[in-house]
């Protein structure tokens, strides 16, 4: 093996490992983060409203679905 073949594949290990992180990171790590914010967020939304049980519980499945929606993240 020549060192133009040796340095290819270190280089080629090295892109493959990078592109495994980024995988994981958008199919794992960023949906999580995105779940979190939002439940925050429709809980903050129903904290403020002053109705109902049942209502309340409506407001924060439309907000979190929505904050879901806009942030590219399928239940």
């Amino acid at each position: 093996m020549t060192n133009i073949q040796k340095w290819f594949m270190i280089i080629a290990m090295w892109v493959g490992i990078l592109f495994l992180i980024v995988v994981f990171y958008w199919l794992a790590v960023r949906p999580a983060r995105v779940r979190r914010i939002c439940a925050q967020k429709a809980k903050a939304v129903c904290e403020q409203s002053k109705t109902g049980l049942s209502s309340m519980m409506e407001i924060n499945r439309a907000v979190y679905s929505d904050c879901l929606r806009l942030n590219g993240v399928d239940k």
